[in-house]
């Protein structure tokens, strides 16, 4: 990385008071220590400042045993103990506090008998004895064990302001260091290094050390920062990492070096199918962990606990925000969909750029919230849910009976999700196959039951309509075929099938060449790329009563969430609070002016820029749905004629306001009369021992209402009209 960006920003967003002006070295790894070697305990108070360590051993620091990178060489000891006594001038102008380890295999450390960093040694640990063992070996891999030896840079801790304005003094200070061994060992590492940053313009202490470099800007987003102790973040396994993040709720400032939020273990890896092999900025799949590297719930930057969390990193959307408005709009339209917050990632003290925080898609109250499916439940009401399953890229978990949209090369695949393919028991496979088998087979044609129930007796049709629009509207790429989730609870819950939550926005509202999806007009559900979509999109979109709900649905939410100014006053602040950040990202992943990588339709040199070409597009997007959305003018229709319900009458019909409801099933726990937006205008529940109800609503406007008749398993409607 280049000095220029790390160092440029230390201007940005400081008081002129409190602006750092250069880093200084306290203590080096090089420097003299005295040390213990641990075949045996030291006395309780070795790492207090008050502690005589006269009767220890001096020598360089870096000691080990005498394998090509030690300074002062043992014999081998479980562990060892480091002591290093330097002073500090004018500890009112230090700002901040890093310290940098170059370990193998645990350590912990002190600020004057403070606990300020520890790595690879148990929190149930305090203090560890001499022989207490770290938590794993970090000799397997070169990555894994010291760094700077292969000319690496050593993991670094921001020691917390409220830690280390404590334990610092203006005057003599000691770093104390134990240092673990594994037992399987053939090394010893143990070479620490303590940075401060001061206000002052004159030299106060040492000189940085030759590698050091450190950005301590301040930003209006999440800093997030991630220290994998120097180990390769790969896709094909989680390794273990530490993170930290600055925030705070209601400071539109956080500085990078200043105190955290969160404080906490994860494992992470690398995530993606095609962005992670095309784009040089890749996602990350982390998951919080405790002590003992145990699941353990964070909420991260006001969000509801969990433990699963994505690092999105938006590279060709130099917006930043296709993916957070995507998201935006489905909640707004009252769908489960992930929550969105910008940050600035280092990952080992490397900048990395705006990344976006969001939930992973998982079973959750907070969420998809469905039951939870336990490897036990595998028959009656238990085994119908919860799931989540998905169409997308790779391999398949099971075919589908059908062929995609017009493509006979492979019948359509799908994945598990919740459970995923390790955890998911034969008969939860069995049911989950099946019952998206019935599914399919009942969308073959909708004018006819199959097993018993029409097509919308087997799905939640305002969710799949949602979804359509969403997956229209911003034209997404991967529309239908790839990232498209679906789950259902239990039957005694809700037993429709719900489309969604939507998932990855990277290449739409006009970004890609790709089919057609720079053009803001155009179908998408059996457009130039729809060869791979499922074939039920096009049956549900043929079908009259889905369309003309598809219609009015639109109408409503143009008038909401999906309205040009809505759309816009939130697109206007996501630009206000990314602007100052997106020079930083761009600078980092540099992609020159009037070039058009990866299919990528514009990109413009500054993110007002492309702002304005998005905005632009969805202005053309949302005209040309307004005049084309399939379907008809929602007053003027109902169910489809050939449609034709047997669970319940109306009469008279068309009614004054007046009429009656006669059930031919005791199974409908509820009825509710909507609107022709779909909104409930009269609910009543319904019991078991009656069959016949009188419904009086005469202020009911003239026009098309539906009667639903509702219960945990199913919905039945039929068409009401009102006249005067």
């Amino acid at each position: 990385m280049k000095r220029s960006l790390l160092l440029f920003s230390l201007i940005l967003y400081l008081d002129a008071s409190a602006q750092i002006a250069h880093w200084e070295q306290l203590v080096s790894a090089y420097d003299t220590w005295s040390y213990f070697k641990g075949d045996s305990e030291p006395p309780s108070n070795w790492n207090s400042l008050t502690f005589n360590d006269s009767s220890w051993l001096t020598g360089p620091g870096s000691i080990g045993y005498g394998d090509g990178d030690d300074s002062t060489i043992i014999t081998t000891v479980p562990s060892v103990y480091m002591r290093k006594i330097f002073v500090v001038h004018q500890k009112n102008s230090i700002k901040s506090l890093v310290i940098h380890a170059d370990f193998d295999d645990g350590f912990i450390a002190y600020l004057n008998g403070v606990e300020i960093a520890r790595a690879n040694v148990a929190d149930s640990l305090r203090p560890p004895a001499h022989n207490d063992l770290p938590m794993e070996s970090r000799e397997p891999t070169t990555h894994n064990g010291p760094n700077t030896f292969q000319g690496g840079v050593p993991a670094f801790w921001v020691i917390q302001d409220s830690i280390w304005k404590n334990a610092l003094t203006n005057d003599t200070n000691v770093l104390a260091v134990h240092t673990l061994d594994s037992s399987s060992t053939f090394d010893l590492t143990s070479k620490y290094w303590l940075h401060c940053a001061t206000t002052s313009t004159s030299p106060l202490h040492d000189s940085i050390a030759p590698w050091f470099e450190f950005n301590t800007f301040k930003s209006n987003a999440a800093v997030i920062r991630v220290n994998s102790y120097g180990k390769d973040i790969v896709k094909q396994y989680k390794v273990k990492a530490l993170m930290d993040i600055v925030w705070a709720s209601g400071d539109t400032i956080s500085s990078y070096s200043g105190e955290t939020s969160i404080h906490t273990n994860i494992t992470i890896r690398k995530r993606g199918n095609g962005s992670l092999f095309t784009f040089p900025k890749n996602g990350y799949l982390l998951e919080s962990q405790d002590s003992q590297w145990e699941d353990v719930d964070i909420s991260p930057l006001g969000m509801p606990e969990e433990e699963d969390w994505i690092l999105h990193g938006p590279w060709l959307d130099r917006t930043y925000s296709r993916n957070a408005l995507a998201m935006h709009l489905a909640r707004s339209a009252g769908h489960y969909a992930s929550r969105t917050s910008p940050a600035e990632l280092f990952i080992n003290g490397r900048y990395e750029g705006i990344y976006i925080l969001m939930e992973e898609i998982k079973r959750d109250k907070h969420r998809v919230d469905i039951a939870k499916l336990k490897p036990d439940e595998v028959s009656g009401d238990d085994l119908t849910g919860g799931y989540i399953w998905r169409v997308d890229w790779g391999d398949e978990d099971w075919f589908s009976s059908f062929y995609p949209y017009s493509s006979t090369a492979s019948k359509l695949k799908y994945q598990y999700h919740v459970p995923g393919k390790k955890d998911i028991v034969n008969e939860q496979e069995t049911y989950l196959q099946a019952t998206v088998d019935d599914f399919e087979h009942a969308l073959q044609n909708t004018a006819l039951p199959y097993k018993g129930k029409y097509w919308d007796q087997y799905l939640n049709v305002e969710s799949f309509v949602d979804y359509f629009l969403i997956q229209e509207f911003t034209k997404n790429y991967d529309a239908y075929r790839a990232s498209a989730y679906f789950h259902k609870d239990k039957n005694s819950n809700d037993s429709l099938i719900k489309a969604g939550p939507v998932w990855d926005f990277n290449y739409s509202l006009g970004l890609t060449t790709n089919c057609q999806g720079y053009l803001p007009t155009g179908w998408y559900f059996n457009g130039p790329c729809a060869g791979l979509t499922p074939m039920w999109w096009n049956k549900l979109v043929q079908t009259t009563e889905f369309a003309n709900r598809a219609n009015c649905r639109w109408k409503e939410l143009r008038q909401g969430p999906f309205h040009n100014d809505s759309i816009e006053n939130f697109l206007t602040g996501q630009e206000t609070l990314l602007k100052e950040l997106s020079k930083r990202d761009r600078e980092r992943w540099f992609i020159e002016y009037g070039t058009a990588p990866h299919y990528s339709h514009f990109v413009d040199s500054t993110i007002a820029g492309d702002m304005t070409y998005m905005t632009n597009w969805i202005t053309q997007r949302l005209a040309w749905m307004d005049s084309n959305m399939i379907g008809m003018n929602c007053t003027a229709i109902g169910l489809p004629n050939e449609i034709q319900r047997t669970e319940f009458s109306i009469h008279p019909n068309p009614s004054s306001g007046t009429f009656h409801v006669t059930l031919s099933s005791s199974d409908f726990d509820m009825l509710l009369v909507r609107n022709n937006l779909g909104q409930i205008v009269y609910r009543q529940e319904l019991s078991k021992d009656k069959t016949t109800y009188v419904i009086r609503q005469d202020d009911l406007d003239q026009g098309m209402y539906f009667v639903e008749l509702k219960s945990p398993r199913e919905s039945s409607f039929e068409k009401l009209i009102i006249r005067r």
